[in-house]
Parts: C-alpha cells; sequence; structure tokens
C-alpha cells in the first residue's frame, strides 16, 4: 500500500515539474543559451567503449548476414528442386 502512496507521490511532483515547464514563457523559441545548457550535458563516451560497441556492431551485423546468406542459399536450393522434379 505504502508503495502505491509513493508512487503517486513522485507521479504528481513529475506532473507539476511538467506543467512548469509548460508554462515557461518561450513562446515556442529555444534560445541559444538553452542548447548551449543541454549540450553540456551530454556524456560522450570515452575510446574503449566507442571501439567496442563498434566491435559489436560489425561482428552482429556479419553474423545476421550469414544466417540470411544461409537461408537464402537452403530456400533457392529447395525451390529449384521443387521446380525440377515439377518441371
Amino acid at each position: 500500500m505504502e508503495e502505491n502512496k509513493n508512487t503517486s507521490t513522485n507521479q504528481t511532483s513529475a506532473n507539476k515539474k511538467v506543467e512548469a515547464k509548460k508554462t515557461k514563457k518561450n513562446d515556442g523559441k529555444d534560445s541559444f543559451a538553452d542548447y548551449k545548457a543541454e549540450f553540456k550535458k551530454i556524456v560522450w563516451p570515452d575510446r574503449p567503449e566507442v571501439i567496442q560497441k563498434t566491435f559489436t556492431v560489425i561482428v552482429t551485423s556479419l553474423l545476421i548476414g550469414a544466417i540470411i546468406f544461409c537461408m537464402d542459399t537452403v530456400f533457392s536450393t529447395a525451390y529449384n528442386g521443387i521446380i525440377g522434379l515439377l518441371g
């Protein structure tokens, strides 16, 4: 029961923050300072992390390519075999 109370309090505070942002006057235009402030919040990955993730993407792409190649070969052979029998 207490968990529900905490959740509703968190949701209420989150709703208040959203409403506060909506009432902020900027007439739909973001200033350069806003962009600069958001840019400073970005956490850039370090070099080893970029290398590791790049390696993961390349290996995953090669594996999926190999699986698709194998499936294409099997299905093409089966299709040509069926067409040859019905011929």
